[in-house]
C-alpha cells in the first residue's frame, strides 16, 4: 500500500470519481441540480463517464461545499448517507461486505481506502475487550469541507455495520475534530451512538464495543472474499487519467461547443492555465501547435463525412472566415 501513499504525497490527494458521481446523484435526488453542482466544482466531464479513474481531493470537496449550498441545509451528509446502498463505492465495499467478521469488514475499509480515497485515514487507536476505537479524519481540504465530508463518513462507517451484520448495531462514542453546531440533532440520530457525540476532539473517532466487532456477516461469500482480497492486492490504485489522452478529449469537446480556448480547457480538466502550458512543453509540443492538431483532425473528419460546409466548419473551428481554414488546409495537405 506504499505505493499509494507514494503517490498521494507526490500529486496531491485524490478521491475515486465514484465518490463524486455517488454525492451529484445524492443530491440530485435531494432536489438539487447535479449538473450545475459539477461545473462549478471543476469536475472535468470525461471523469464523470468513467468509474476507476482518481481527480483531486479538493475537487471532491469543492463538491460537499456547493452540494450544502443547494440544499441549504447543514444537515446535508446525514440526507445524503441516507441514499448510500452498500455497494455504492465499489470493489472497497464488496470487500466489506464478504468480510467474516465486522472487525474484519472495519480491517478491511482500513487496509484498502485507498481505492476511494487517499484524502482519508482510517486506523484503530485502541483495542481492549470492550471497546474498540477507530479514528477517522481528512488531511486536505477547507474547514467546513472537512467537516462535511467527515459527519459522512461516519454516518455511513454507522450504517455498513448495520447493514452488513443484519442487527441494531450502533457505536458507544463518535467523536468529531469540528466545534459543536448550533444544530445536530439530525447527526446524533443518524449515528445512534449510545453514549453520544462529542466535538472538539483532537481527531475524529468512532468506538464500537468489541463484541460487535465478532458479530458474523451472514450474507459473506468466503470463496468471493477470497478472490476479491487476491484481486485487491494485485490492483494498484485506480489510476489518475492520463493526461494527454484527457487533454485531447476535452480539447475535441471544446472545439464542438465552440469554446476551444486555453482557459476553457485547462477549466475542464481542473487544473491552470499556466500548469496546462508547463504539462505542454514537458511533452515537447505548445497550445497553439495542439489546437492546430485538433482543428485539423475534426477537418479530416468532416471531409470524410461529408458533413459541415466550409463556412460552418470554419466558425466551429474559431477560425475568423472560411478562408483562414481553407488556408490551413493547403498547409496540412503540403506537410502532408
Amino acid at each position: 500500500m506504499a505505493d499509494a501513499h507514494t503517490a498521494s504525497e507526490t500529486h496531491g490527494e485524490q478521491d475515486s470519481i465514484v465518490l463524486s458521481k455517488f454525492l451529484l446523484t445524492a443530491a440530485g435526488s435531494d432536489g438539487a441540480d447535479p449538473d450545475r453542482i459539477a461545473r462549478e466544482a471543476g469536475l472535468p466531464g470525461w471523469a464523470l463517464t468513467e468509474d476507476e479513474v482518481m481527480i483531486p481531493a479538493r475537487v471532491t470537496m469543492r463538491v460537499w461545499e456547493l452540494v450544502e449550498r443547494a440544499l441549504g441545509t447543514p444537515d446535508s451528509p446525514v440526507s445524503i448517507a441516507g441514499w448510500y446502498d452498500l455497494g455504492a463505492l465499489g470493489l472497497f465495499d464488496y470487500l466489506f461486505a464478504n468480510a467474516r467478521t465486522l472487525g474484519e469488514a472495519f480491517e478491511s475499509s482500513t487496509r484498502y481506502l485507498h481505492f476511494v480515497t487517499t484524502n482519508g485515514r482510517l486506523a484503530t487507536v485502541s483495542e481492549d475487550e470492550q471497546e474498540t476505537t477507530f479514528s477517522f479524519h481528512y488531511r486536505e481540504g477547507e474547514p467546513r469541507q472537512m467537516e462535511l465530508a467527515e459527519q459522512f463518513a461516519m454516518a455511513v462507517l454507522c450504517s455498513r455495520a448495520r447493514g452488513v451484520t443484519g442487527e441494531p448495531v450502533h457505536p458507544l462514542h463518535v467523536g468529531f475534530a469540528q466545534s459543536a453546531p448550533r444544530h445536530h440533532a439530525t447527526l446524533v440520530e443518524a449515528l445512534g451512538a449510545e453514549r453520544g457525540i462529542d466535538f472538539g476532539q483532537a481527531r475524529g473517532s468512532v468506538t464500537f464495543r468489541t463484541a460487535d466487532l465478532c458479530r458474523p456477516i451472514p450474507a459473506a461469500d468466503p470463496r468471493l472474499a477470497a478472490i476479491l482480497r487476491r484481486y485487491a492486492e494485485l490492483l494498484p490504485p485506480p489510476p489518475g487519467a492520463d493526461w494527454r489522452e484527457k487533454f485531447e478529449r476535452e480539447l475535441d469537446a471544446c472545439l464542438a461547443e465552440g469554446t476551444a480556448a486555453l482557459d476553457h480547457v485547462a477549466q475542464r480538466l481542473v487544473t491552470s492555465r499556466r500548469t496546462l502550458q508547463r504539462r505542454l512543453a514537458d511533452a515537447g509540443t505548445t497550445w497553439r501547435a495542439e489546437l492546430d492538431a485538433a482543428r485539423r483532425r475534426r477537418a479530416d473528419r468532416a471531409r470524410r463525412t461529408g458533413g459541415h460546409a466550409t463556412s460552418a466548419l470554419a466558425g466551429q473551428l474559431g477560425y475568423s472566415d472560411p478562408r483562414s481554414l481553407r488556408r490551413a488546409m493547403r498547409r496540412w495537405t503540403a506537410e502532408g
